[in-house]
C-alpha cells in the first residue's frame, strides 16, 4: 500500500511539471522609478489585458509572463488605463531586459531578442536627427508666437526637410528589416506618413506574415480603392 501511494505522488509530480506552464521574465532596470507601480500588458487587437504588475526598488521590477505565441506584443506602462506613454516590444517568449528613464520613456530600449536589438541600434543612430527636428518645430512655434512670420516659414522648410530625410532613413531600414516584427509594427503606425508605393515596396518584401502586415495590406487595398477611377455604364 505504502509502494502504491508513492508510486501515485510520484505520478502527480511528474503530470504537474508536466503541465506547468513555462515563463519569461522582463527585468526592468529605469531610473527615476523608485516606488512606482509598473504593468506588462498583452495587446489583444483593440483590447489589452494586465498579467502582472510590481513595484520599483530603486530602479528595479521584475514581470513575468507565460509563453504565448511569438508574435504577441507586450506593453510596459505606469498606469492600467493610460493609453499613452507605454512601452511595446516583441519578446518572442525570451527574458527581457528594459532599461532607461521613467521620465522619457521613448527613449527606453528593450535587449534579448535579435529584432529588438537590431531596432534599438537603429533608433539610437537617427535619435539625434529625431531631436534636430523637434529643436526646429519648437524653435518655429517660438517665431509664429513672436509674430516673425518669415523666420517661422524658414524654419518650417527646414523640419520638413528633416522629416523627408528621416522618413527615407527609416523607409531603408524598414525594406531591409520587413520580416522582423518591431518593424512592422512601427510601419503599421507610421504608414500614411508614406506614399502607397513606397509602402507597398516595403510589404513586398514581407514573407512573414503578422497581424501588421494585414492592416498595411487592408490600408493599401482601401487607397488603391479610392483611387481607381469610377467607370460611367453606358
Amino acid at each position: 500500500m505504502k509502494k502504491l501511494l508513492l508510486s501515485l505522488v510520484a505520478a502527480l509530480l511528474i503530470l504537474s511539471g508536466c503541465n506547468k506552464t513555462k515563463q519569461f521574465t522582463v527585468t526592468l532596470s529605469i531610473d527615476n522609478a523608485d516606488g512606482l507601480t509598473v504593468y506588462l500588458n498583452k495587446d489583444f487587437g483593440m483590447v489589452e489585458m494586465c498579467i502582472d504588475s510590481a513595484v520599483f526598488d530603486g530602479k528595479n521590477a521584475v514581470l513575468k509572463a507565460d509563453f504565448d505565441d511569438p508574435q504577441t506584443n507586450y506593453f510596459v506602462k505606469f498606469d492600467k488605463n493610460e493609453m499613452c506613454n507605454v512601452f511595446p516590444f516583441f519578446p518572442e517568449n525570451h527574458d527581457v531586459t528594459v532599461t532607461g528613464d521613467y521620465n522619457e520613456i521613448y527613449h527606453w530600449e528593450a535587449t534579448g531578442t535579435p529584432a529588438m536589438e537590431a531596432y534599438n541600434a537603429f533608433s539610437r543612430k537617427v535619435l539625434p536627427l529625431e531631436d534636430a527636428i523637434m529643436a526646429l518645430v519648437y524653435d518655429m512655434y517660438a517665431a509664429y508666437d513672436e509674430n516673425d512670420t518669415v523666420r517661422g516659414k524658414e524654419l518650417y522648410l527646414k523640419a520638413e526637410a528633416g522629416m523627408e530625410e528621416y522618413n527615407a532613413i527609416l523607409f531603408e531600414y524598414y525594406k531591409q528589416h520587413s520580416n522582423d516584427l518591431i518593424c512592422q509594427y512601427d510601419l503599421n503606425r507610421k504608414k500614411k506618413e508614406f506614399d502607397p508605393m513606397v509602402l507597398k515596396e516595403v510589404v513586398e518584401t514581407m514573407t512573414v506574415e503578422s497581424v501588421y502586415k494585414k492592416e498595411i495590406e487592408k490600408y493599401l487595398e482601401e487607397i488603391e480603392a479610392i483611387e481607381m477611377p469610377i467607370q460611367i455604364m453606358e
